[in-house]
């Protein structure tokens, strides 16, 4: 198999409004940090570094180039086919930017999993539940992400079925399940962060 190289991408264009409009991206993660910042050092090791998101303020100081939606509104998978059309890597590991426990380990564990030769990997939890924001994606997905946002489809679970994606256990492994968990309310980041 060949070596596929990866970029990679924080999901960061939502409206927030669980959260009361702040951007979950600037929310603190526990360890006095900004969700942002904990991300950034999950993704240190990555060449090409992109930020999806409307708000190219958000982006300012972080070494990620903001990549704004082609069709706003239309959700994650709207950030993806931009970020995929953008990026000169072959794939992105993704991670959404409400993710405060996503770390370098994280990362590293999705990002070994290029020579496979697969469209799409994600993230499943120990409970068996898929977490398709917390994978990757190659280029090989970008038709299906075009015909399926033309087609007003626009969950990413949709598509990584639609491509053959395989899921990753964290069954056996050293990564918590807390790694995949993500934030809709003040309440959820309060209760995951005193866990």
């Amino acid at each position: 198999m060949s070596h596929i190289t990866l970029g990679a991408l924080i999901l960061a264009g939502g409206q927030n409004r669980r959260m009361g409009g702040s951007p979950k991206a600037l929310l603190p993660n526990g360890s006095g940090a900004l969700i942002l910042d904990g991300l950034r050092a999950a993704f240190a090791d990555f060449d090409e570094k992109l930020l999806s998101t409307n708000t190219p303020e958000l982006a300012a100081g972080t070494g990620f180039a903001p990549v704004p939606d082609a069709r706003p509104g239309m959700g994650p998978l709207a950030g993806l086919a931009a970020a995929l059309s953008a990026c000169q890597s072959d794939g992105l590991v993704v991670a959404a930017c409400d993710m405060p426990c996503f770390d370098r380990a994280a990362a590293e564990f999705l990002a070994s999993f290029a020579d496979q030769g697969w469209p799409a990997w994600a993230l499943r939890d120990r409970s068996g539940r898929l977490h398709p924001l917390c994978g990757v994606y190659t280029k090989q997905c970008l038709p299906a992400i075009q015909a399926a946002l033309a087609a007003g489809e626009h969950r990413v679970g949709w598509l990584f079925q639609s491509v053959g994606g395989q899921a990753i256990s964290l069954e056996g492994t050293s990564l918590p399940d807390a790694v995949v968990c993500n934030v809709n309310t003040p309440e959820e980041l309060k209760e995951l962060l005193q866990s």
